[in-house]
């Protein structure tokens, strides 16, 4: 079996409906990670403060067939062609250890459903 690691970079704001989807659409195990993005133009403040936006990253590997369908849900449901919508991708993974066998067996279940 191939895993493919999926990332997301979600306003902190969409955080908790990203995790939903992503779960429904194949994934079984998340991390989310806290940070503040800068975008392409310098950084801004208001009287000293920052004005970043708040984001999280929500990481999950996943057998390789499912982070496409992961990718297109989140596109579609959290609207990411849309400026601001945050951004998505899959990386293919070479080694993988800690995935356990019901991991592996859901897995193989979301698979054969999209047969």
């Amino acid at each position: 079996m191939k895993f493919s690691a999926v990332l997301l970079i979600v306003p902190e704001d969409d955080e908790n409906r990203a995790v939903d989807i992503v779960k429904r659409a194949g994934a079984t195990g998340i991390t989310i990670l806290k940070g503040k993005g800068l975008r392409h133009n310098d950084r801004k403040t208001f009287l000293g403060l920052g004005l970043e936006r708040k984001e999280s990253l929500l990481l999950c590997v996943v057998e390789k067939q499912l982070a496409m369908r992961i990718l297109r849900t989140v596109k579609n449901e959290l609207k990411m062609d849309l400026p601001g919508g945050g951004l998505a991708f899959s990386l293919p993974l070479d080694s993988v250890v800690g995935i356990g066998l019901a991991q592996i067996q859901a897995f193989q279940r979301e698979v054969a459903d999209d047969l």
